[in-house]
């Protein structure tokens, strides 16, 4: 697929902020005009998440995908650049998924959206700390975490900062507001960066908490790596029935 990509003139507060329309313009999906934002984690390349997309874009809804250019940047950058990609679709329905550490960035801009997909998204500190090292590097080349243990994520250079914070996560988690609106949240065994604890217990007194464990212990027969979880047919569509239903 080419994206037309479109750099909103609400990012003009986030300059390294790039949005995308992943189909037509907006008044190509008729009256109903839902929206469903997919927020790309920094470290993580963007294109992981054009399936989604595509299969949000089948079901009616006008998929988009917010990404962050490799900058000095920090988690307060990214999230007043959520904060301004929101602001940019006005009124419209809108709807967020999110894989990974990008769900805590969601979480942390405090979303008006109607519904929200968190998928290996950690909600507390971890129980396996990531790799650390002394000093972060200007930029950082993906995920501070051994390739083997998180499987097919597509890294991409991103900012040493964001890499720092990350890991320093594992330990002392960010604050961030309870979500009100209906929220999927989906998590594996085997998964370093969002273990099924740390996301099943931070969410249980969630007003509107849809909790789904992935793989021999719930939802498949495998147990699925932070990576699969982005490319597993049962979980996207899981998660475009819950982004659709009205």
């Amino acid at each position: 697929m080419i994206w037309s990509t479109i750099v909103s003139a609400a990012l003009a507060g986030a300059p390294h902020a790039v949005l995308r329309d992943l189909g037509g313009p907006l008044s190509a999906h008729g009256d109903d005009d839902r929206v469903a934002l997919l927020v790309s984690t920094p470290c993580v390349a963007p294109e992981g998440l054009i399936p989604w997309g595509e299969a949000l874009e089948e079901a009616g809804l006008d998929a988009w995908v917010l990404s962050f250019e490799a900058r000095n940047q920090s988690p307060e950058d990214l999230v007043l650049g959520i904060q301004e990609a929101l602001r940019g679709f006005g009124d419209r329905d809108l709807v967020i998924a999110a894989h990974g550490y990008a769900g805590v960035l969601v979480l942390m801009a405090d979303t008006p959206a109607r519904r929200l997909a968190l998928v290996g998204t950690p909600l507390a500190a971890q129980v396996v700390p990531p790799m650390l090292r002394e000093t972060a590097p200007v930029v950082a080349e993906g995920l501070p975490y051994a390739p083997e243990l998180l499987g097919p994520v597509p890294g991409v250079p991103c900012s040493g900062q964001l890499g720092e914070a990350y890991a320093r996560w594992a330990m002392d988690f960010p604050e961030y507001p309870v979500p009100q609106q209906p929220v999927l949240v989906v998590a594996s065994n085997i998964d370093p960066v969002a273990p099924p604890e740390s996301v099943r217990l931070p969410s249980l007194d969630w007003p509107q908490r849809s909790w789904h464990r992935a793989g021999m212990l719930g939802v498949g027969l495998v147990d699925p790596t932070h990576g699969d979880l982005l490319t597993n047919d049962r979980i996207q569509g899981m998660v475009v029935r819950f982004l659709a239903e009205p």
